[in-house]
């Protein structure tokens, strides 16, 4: 595709990412120059003094980019315009502090806790900053497995080395994804374990933080963290411009059916499916296709499932969605990765029982959204 901007899939030195970046830094600025007019509480301005201004007034004068834009700053730099949110003022100001005393590189600071994974300049660690944590962000997350925020069943060094395994994988796949994510993703927490299945979520406040599960009988458990590392990464992509652009103009009443999801959406959110699952199944299939699955029937399955699944995605936001001129360059895109799975998905050349069967679920998935969401569009 001419012209690729790499809105979906990812490159080295990305242009579109450090114009992005730029606006987000010159974002928390104004921000942090608005936290000092804010009306804080009496009580607040008694505990902390002009404690808080002071230390802001001192980070502004020097350089600071990379700890701004670093996710356990800049969430609680959002949490406190958006909510006034009073603990995230007393965080805040620790973390200045350490960094005007012992700067960037300090052990002290939040964001430099516990280890890097090998070969990589992510952390892996249970400390976290993000306000927003202790919300959900995915309706799975609360079920009969049990969640943590730290190693539950496993060790920190086993998690260190599965996560070791997933991006060295990542890198043998596809070294620009690999390069990029490298420099963009700063942690990732231990959401915890469960069997059979691997959540994940990021938030759109807290970009470059990713959440992660271990999948504990998984045999390739890799796969299942390479599945949802691209599939996080590309919401923080999209959360990273919707700071500035919207994506859709329909009527936020309207819901629409997502063929990923059991709830009926709004058009916004089948687009944030849409463009997750485009990239992330194109690499998944990249890796079966190279035969680091070992022709796994399991993984196979769910590649014919889901590249039915994201067709369907296709098919709903090319028949409803009221795209500006920025989204529809978006959309054009995904349209392109799109194309390449279908390229992938000719070559790995399924079993017509397997095609069979993963045809039918989704028909039984669309039916039962129908049946509890009638009002739906698709």
């Amino acid at each position: 595709m001419q012209n690729l901007k790499y809105y979906v899939l990812w490159t080295r030195n990305s242009s579109l990412l450090k114009e992005y970046l730029d606006k987000y830094y010159n974002k928390l600025i104004s921000d942090l120059e608005n936290i000092k007019n804010l009306p804080f509480p009496k009580r607040v301005l008694e505990e902390w003094g002009a404690g808080v201004i002071k230390s802001i007034n001192n980070l502004l004068k020097i350089e600071n980019k990379n700890f701004i834009l670093n996710a356990d700053i800049s969430s609680l730099i959002q949490s406190i315009i958006l909510e006034n949110n009073l603990e995230s003022i007393s965080k805040l100001k620790k973390e200045i502090n350490i960094f005007l005393e012992e700067w960037i590189e300090s052990e002290n600071l939040i964001q430099n806790k516990w280890q890097k994974i090998a070969w990589t300049n992510i952390r892996l660690t249970s400390d976290d900053n993000n306000p927003y944590n202790k919300m959900e962000a995915h309706p799975d997350h609360i079920n009969e497995w049990a969640v943590s925020w730290n190693w539950w069943e496993k060790t920190e060094e086993e998690w260190l080395e599965v996560y070791e395994k997933t991006f060295n994988l990542l890198k043998t796949l596809d070294e620009w994804v690999f390069d990029e994510l490298n420099q963009i993703i700063t942690k990732i927490i231990p959401l915890g374990t469960a069997k059979w299945m691997h959540n994940s979520a990021s938030y759109k406040e807290c970009v470059w933080h990713l959440y992660m599960w271990y999948t504990i009988d998984a045999g390739t458990p890799e796969i299942n963290n390479l599945e949802a590392i691209i599939h996080e990464s590309s919401h923080n992509k999209l959360n990273l411009i919707l700071q500035f652009d919207p994506i859709v103009l329909n009527d936020k009443s309207l819901k629409y059916y997502s063929a990923i999801r059991p709830d009926a959406r709004h058009i916004h959110w089948v687009f944030l499916g849409y463009h997750a699952f485009a990239p992330t199944m194109y690499i998944v299939m990249k890796a079966y296709k190279d035969w680091h699955l070992w022709n796994d029937e399991h993984w196979l399955e769910k590649i014919v499932l889901y590249h039915i699944k994201t067709k369907f995605l296709q098919k709903v936001i090319k028949k409803y969605a009221k795209l500006t001129d920025l989204w529809k360059e978006i959309s054009e895109e995904i349209d392109y990765v799109i194309s390449k799975m279908d390229i992938l998905f000719k070559e790995i050349n399924p079993d017509k029982e397997i095609i069979k069967r993963a045809k039918q679920r989704q028909i039984e998935h669309f039916n039962e959204v129908n049946r509890n969401y009638p009002q739906l569009e698709y």
